[in-house]
């Protein structure tokens, strides 16, 4: 395992900010092969640099980095846009930002960023691949300057949300509100990425937040250096991976059958992975799916039941289990537990809990949704009254 530290051969903040010379290069590589810098998770390297800077930190010091790491975004934006644009909108970009590159605004100008982009990616096999159909735009609809501003905004927004949250956290401050079309302006001046000298009664570009901390061109041809030789190696894979764009999805309970017989049948009879042996009361976690016995002794770790062992290492004190041979669910929160009822119901609505009445149950996915809501919003607490002490023996 890697350890970063402030002085680390590894760590990513050298790459971020200082030129290397080839050989250096070089000697990275044949060391061992790293993942191109444009196809790193630029979350991941936020939370690296926090971990290994100096505590506490100080919020000029995070301001720093967030400057530095949407410096590299933005050009994985500008990298997924060429490779989503068709070989005539690759050579109108690249010829129509050339002419802006000597001017005194080339460093935060798109036009001329992304030409020098395609320019730099063009020297390998980054654009040899045919042309996806399903990769670039529907042939109708051209690009123009107002629809590339707003794709770099919403490649950028995710990372702007984060980190927006990360340093309310860290240094408390209140969170800003704002409407849709202004969020990326708000955001961006929250996390001081705005210049000084920004207006808003002038029109916006996203490219004006960035703050090259060398050589603009010269740190973006390093970057897609190492993409142009990522792409010699693996030519099919270059397009796919550019244009994984994040998308985030709240966190789900386990989707469960709509028939409880087909939980039943199946878990009935199942041997517990831990004592090899058929539990008497089996239960499924609802987070992880991971098969429990409830209140076994057989399972029991330092005085702690398997259920109880498993709401610690999987929620953090948190669990929801599912009881196989009572079609209820239970809820462990910390030293205390209660019974929430169940998400199977009978033709009529009603539960059959410990199945004395052998009905069929099916699934009612408006109670399943109350408890996955409940589960994310953190309100078992507020709105389950009934608890009770578990004494470490579910």
């Amino acid at each position: 395992m890697r350890l970063y530290s402030i002085d680390s051969a590894y760590n990513p903040w050298k790459k971020l900010t200082q030129l290397m010379e080839d050989e250096n290069l070089q000697m990275c590589g044949e060391d061992q092969p790293e993942v191109p810098f444009l196809y790193r998770d630029v979350l991941s390297l936020l939370l690296i640099q926090i971990l290994t800077m100096p505590q506490p930190l100080h919020k000029e010091h995070f301001t720093c980095i967030i400057k530095v790491l949407f410096t590299l975004l933005y050009i994985q934006a500008l990298v997924a846009l060429s490779v989503k644009g068709s070989i005539d909108d690759r050579t109108t970009w690249m010829n129509s930002g050339a002419m802006k590159k000597n001017m005194s605004n080339a460093k935060t100008s798109h036009e001329a960023l992304l030409s020098h982009v395609i320019s730099e990616l063009s020297k390998g096999k980054v654009y040899d691949q045919e042309e996806a159909e399903d990769l670039s735009m529907d042939s109708n609809s051209a690009w123009c300057p107002h629809s590339i501003e707003t794709y770099l905004q919403q490649f950028c927004l995710p990372f702007l949300r984060i980190t927006s949250l990360l340093q309310h956290h860290l240094f408390g401050g209140d969170l800003p509100s704002c409407q849709e079309d202004e969020e990326f302006t708000v955001l961006a001046n929250c996390l001081g990425l705005l210049p000084s000298s920004f207006q808003s009664s002038h029109q916006f570009s996203s490219a004006s937040c960035l703050d090259w901390p060398v050589p603009a061109f010269d740190i973006i041809s390093q970057w897609c250096s190492e993409l142009v030789s990522f792409a010699d190696k693996h030519p099919k894979q270059v397009k796919v991976l550019s244009l994984q764009e994040s998308k985030w999805d709240l966190p789900r309970l386990l989707q469960l059958p709509e028939n409880y017989n087909t939980i039943f049948q199946y878990y009935h009879r199942k041997s517990c992975s831990v004592c090899t042996k058929v539990p008497k009361d089996p239960a499924v976690c609802l987070v992880c799916g991971t098969f429990v016995c409830l209140k076994g002794l057989c399972c029991k770790q330092q005085s702690y039941c398997e259920c109880v062992l498993h709401s610690q290492n999987c929620g953090a004190g948190t669990g929801i289990f599912l009881l196989i041979n009572a079609s209820v669910i239970i809820i462990i929160r910390g030293h205390r537990f209660c019974l929430w009822g169940s998400v199977y119901l009978d033709a009529h609505g009603e539960e059959d809990r410990d199945l004395r009445r052998g009905k069929p149950l099916y699934m009612c996915k408006e109670r399943y949704k109350v408890l996955e809501h409940q589960w994310i919003s953190h309100t078992f607490d507020h709105i389950n009254k009934r608890w009770g002490p578990h004494y470490n023996g579910l």
